[in-house]
């Protein structure tokens, strides 16, 4: 058996600061794919149980890769890097699969995998994974490479403070001006679209002058966990300032664009969104997409903006010049 290995407690704190702040959703079920649901089938008979401690690392970028794991509990964090300053690629939750990169392609680890919370794991080698593509085979290889592809396009980010909204946990101004040109450029690279959505809460400004900004600040807290409790791992929700929000799809066209932003603005809309007072909130939305509408980000965002305001009735603020 290994040594067990840690992070240390800095960097480990500085993770669960990350996740309390883009992830502190109560009751929302994560979406588990018809692989995961399958695999965790096939380990319940097959596989072994594996226990972490927060801090604890589950493997390290360019081991070799002899497992994959199905997480039963508990949250991982996938960073890349020196482990003294990560940098953070994304959060696993239970119902997620991790290690299936290395496992799959014959590759080293690409990436390193920790535990920011207590966590059991359920393990499956590389013989029982053979075995179980072909039980299912329906749904296992082709599913594994989009599984892979899904953590590929994730772009490690800086997790510094300044790459965060203070207030609502989203990503900040900054963090877009960053990763939009950087989703640009890989879209370019292996020829795929995305979709940028301009959100703007409707009546927000009501909000405010009503019950006083300490109530518009938890109304907009609430909106951003709504929002990120129903998004993919892949999907990026950025405050633009104020009310307004920018997110960021890949993988999405005008297509399919308007149905994911419509259940976002039913899930926002259908409850309250504070109930002492009793608030209900709504959002209008522009969607503009990578490359029928621009291949700069400038473009991008002119096209949403204009779009958002088209159907409200006037006339798109970046092209008016009162940004």
């Amino acid at each position: 058996m290994k040594n067990k290995r840690f992070l240390s407690q800095p960097v480990l704190a500085k993770l669960q600061t990350v996740y309390s702040q883009l992830n502190n959703v109560p009751n929302t079920a994560p979406a588990i794919s018809p692989f995961a649901v399958s695999l965790k089938d096939f380990l319940e008979k097959f596989g072994q149980d594996v226990e972490l401690t927060p801090g604890e690392i589950l493997f390290l970028q360019n081991e070799s890769g002899e497992n994959l794991y199905w997480i039963d509990s508990g949250i991982l964090a996938i960073v890349q890097g020196k482990l003294r300053s990560p940098q953070l690629l994304t959060f696993r939750r239970p119902g997620h699969v991790v290690g299936e990169i290395a496992l799959l392609e014959n590759v080293p680890r690409t990436a390193t995998v920790v535990a920011i919370t207590s966590a059991r794991l359920k393990c499956l080698n590389k013989e029982k994974f053979q075995e179980m593509l072909a039980t299912v085979p329906e749904i296992g290889i082709e599913l594994m490479r989009l599984l892979s592809e899904r953590v590929r396009e994730v772009k490690p980010m800086d997790f510094g403070p300044g790459m965060f909204d203070h207030l609502t946990g989203a990503y900040s101004r900054q963090a877009l001006d960053l990763r939009l040109q950087e989703e640009i450029e890989r879209a370019q690279r292996y020829n795929y679209k995305f979709a940028l959505v301009f959100i703007d809460l409707n009546k927000f400004k009501e909000i405010n002058d009503t019950y006083g900004h300490a109530c518009g600040d938890e109304v907009l807290v609430s909106v951003v966990r709504r929002i990120a409790a129903d998004l993919r791992t892949t999907d990026l929700l950025f405050r633009y300032g104020g009310d307004e929000f920018i997110l960021m799809l890949p993988g999405i066209d005008l297509i399919r664009g308007p149905v994911l932003v419509q259940r976002l603005a039913d899930l926002v809309s259908m409850t309250p969104i504070s109930t002492n007072p009793l608030i209900f909130l709504s959002f209008s939305s522009g969607i503009s997409c990578y490359p029928d509408d621009g291949e700069t980000p400038e473009a991008l965002l002119a096209a949403a903006d204009q779009r958002l305001y088209h159907k409200k009735g006037t006339t798109g603020r970046l092209g008016s010049g009162r940004r």
